[in-house]
């Protein structure tokens, strides 16, 4: 796995003789339980596997990691250093995020039509939707899934 640095987001390339995987963790869930109800004596016993890759929907070659740098999209859940799941096979669809270049400059973005124009929007009132003009080189790789968040 290759690690490069454009800009605003670090790209962790996948080659073909690496496998996108993401751990299983054996996780104990409580079941059962809420502020006004009784914990139900079977919740000692509940056991799953979660497996991140089943939880994501990570498929071999069609899905990759994006680290996110800055904090343009920190009121979409996204903050510095998050570690992005992007799917290269999903059609991006209206207030998805995607990961995309505009004049080889990359980022996670929202894509939105506004009448016959497209704008590049951040969810951070600091930063200023961004309109695509004809003449710009504009690109999507991919409509980002997930992320994975170190809190320590």
């Amino acid at each position: 796995m290759t690690l490069t640095y454009d800009g605003e987001i670090q790209f962790f390339s996948i080659n073909d003789s690496d496998i996108v995987e993401l751990n299983k963790y054996l996780m104990p869930v409580e079941c059962g339980t809420s502020a006004t109800g009784f914990p139900s004596p079977a919740d000692d016993y509940v056991d799953i596997t979660l497996d991140l890759n089943e939880f994501h929907g990570v498929k071999k070659h069609t899905c990759y990691l994006v680290e996110a740098r800055g904090d343009s999209m920190i009121d979409a859940g996204i903050s510095d250093r998050d570690i992005l799941i992007v799917d290269t096979t999903l059609n991006y669809r209206e207030n998805d995020i995607v990961i995309c270049s505009l004049n080889h400059f990359y980022m996670a973005k929202i894509i939105r039509r506004v009448g016959n124009k497209l704008f590049l929007i951040s969810k951070n009132p600091n930063f200023q939707p961004v309109e695509i003009q004809e003449s710009d080189d504009f690109r999507v790789f991919g409509v980002v899934k997930g992320l994975s968040r170190k809190f320590r």
